[in-house]
């Protein structure tokens, strides 16, 4: 056995080729917090489209998903991915992809809620809204975090 001696419970974790998720458990609860406030930046803009500059909810919506992703992509860029070593632009633009990707799953759960809030006689007024908001954008949570993870801030 050249002198080797057999591991008493298995081979150790650095011989096995699974990756260890200590990296991933630190980044979900930054990602999370950062993606808590893109909501409030979100929801606040869409809000304030909508009451004070009377927007449909539909159109309420674009300007506060533009400055709220600008927002989350700086702060996950610097606290969240920081090791990542991807250049500044491209992953600004996968980020922009994955983002687009998001924001289509979450403007179709937001847009549902609209529709689906008379049909169960909940008006849809600007107050209503950050509601709507919040669930578009935890659904699109999980499935942005993957892409941001293992595409965006990849090299």
């Amino acid at each position: 056995m050249d002198g080797e001696r057999p591991e008493p419970n298995g081979p150790s974790m650095s011989n096995l080729a699974v990756p260890i998720p200590g990296r991933i458990a630190s980044q979900i609860p930054s990602y999370a917090a950062i993606g808590v406030l893109g909501y409030f930046v979100d929801a606040t803009i869409t809000y304030c489209c909508a009451k004070y500059l009377g927007m449909s909810p539909e159109f309420a919506r674009p300007p506060g998903f533009i400055v709220a992703t600008i927002v989350n992509f700086t702060l996950n860029r610097a606290i969240t991915f920081r090791h990542a070593d991807a250049p500044l632009l491209r992953a600004f633009l996968r980020y922009w992809l994955v983002a687009g990707a998001g924001l289509a799953v979450n403007y179709a759960v937001y847009s549902a809620c609209v529709f689906a809030s008379p049909l169960v006689g909940v008006p849809v007024t600007p107050g209503v809204l950050p509601l709507f908001v919040a669930a578009g954008s935890g659904v699109a949570m999980a499935v942005t975090f993957v892409g941001f993870r293992w595409f965006a801030f990849r090299a």
